[in-house]
């Protein structure tokens, strides 16, 4: 039995939650195009004493009109918005609102995603080492486009709390899959700078998409060749066939800014 005068000692949780509750609130807006899944983080995100949820957005155009007017500290951004064909969501809302703080959340979970699980993985063949028909994963592409902080939708609540928290600090806060494949960008990067003169003009017109037999007529050279360029251009780029490889030179356009060296 517990003495009388004995006061039992709250919670780690508890504690936590009360240090939160005294600080200042972090006012959110959350952006899903799925009802339901927007109404769960908002759920999730208003049961943090030191959270509260301003706005909701389903597209970017709502999303731009909420942020505009709340001023939120932290947009939670889910990359599955529409109309994004002519300008992707974070572009179009940090053009117009540069210091906003964006939270990056994936369309999928890890196991649902293509570029993590690509479908030749799942049949048990080895797979390229870039799977994803765009050539870099969407939390990858929302770092470069501002986004201070990424996380998969099969990540852990707490996860989701910890990266709001560390951007409203002025912290980045990446999930492990976009930091690796950061570090891989970067190798890829840093092996754009071995593509030779010639090398970067046939990335060059393999990302206008044009075919060997135009690559051979334009630089008036042989197909052979050609298909000898293309084979190194995708070795030391890491690339898999030249669908990825016209796909990935167009989205990285900085690529072509690279020194070369002479073939």
């Amino acid at each position: 039995m517990a003495p009388k005068n004995h006061v039992p000692k709250p919670r780690p949780r508890a504690v936590r939650r009360a240090q939160l509750a005294a600080r200042k609130s972090i006012r959110l807006v959350v952006a899903d195009s799925q009802a339901i899944d927007r109404g769960g983080l908002v759920g999730m995100l208003e049961d943090e004493a030191d959270f509260e949820v301003v706005g909701e957005a389903a597209t970017v155009e709502e999303t731009l009109l909420e942020c505009r007017a709340l001023k939120p500290d932290v947009l939670v951004l889910s990359l599955n918005l529409p109309d994004q064909k002519n300008q992707p969501a974070i572009p179009a809302l940090r053009a117009e609102l540069p210091d906003l703080k964006i939270v990056a959340l994936s369309e999928r979970g890890a196991d649902n995603c293509l570029v993590l699980n690509p479908p030749s993985r799942r049949l048990g063949v080895p797979a390229p080492k870039i799977a994803c028909i765009i050539g870099i994963d969407c939390l990858q592409l929302a770092v470069t486009q501002g986004a201070m902080a990424t996380l998969r939708r099969s990540a852990d609540p707490e996860d989701l709390f910890r990266a709001v928290r560390a951007v409203v600090e002025g912290h980045a806060w990446y999930d492990p899959t976009t930091t690796g494949g950061l570090m891989n960008a970067e190798q890829r990067d840093r092996n754009a700078h071995q593509l030779s003169t010639r090398e970067l003009e046939v990335a060059a017109m393999i990302s206008e998409g044009q075919s060997n037999k135009e690559i051979s007529t334009s630089l008036q050279i042989s197909e052979p060749t050609v298909k000898k360029h293309v084979g190194r251009i995708l070795e030391k780029l890491g690339l898999a066939d030249r669908l990825q490889a016209g796909l990935f030179l167009a989205r990285n356009p900085a690529i072509f800014k690279s020194r070369p060296t002479e073939s």
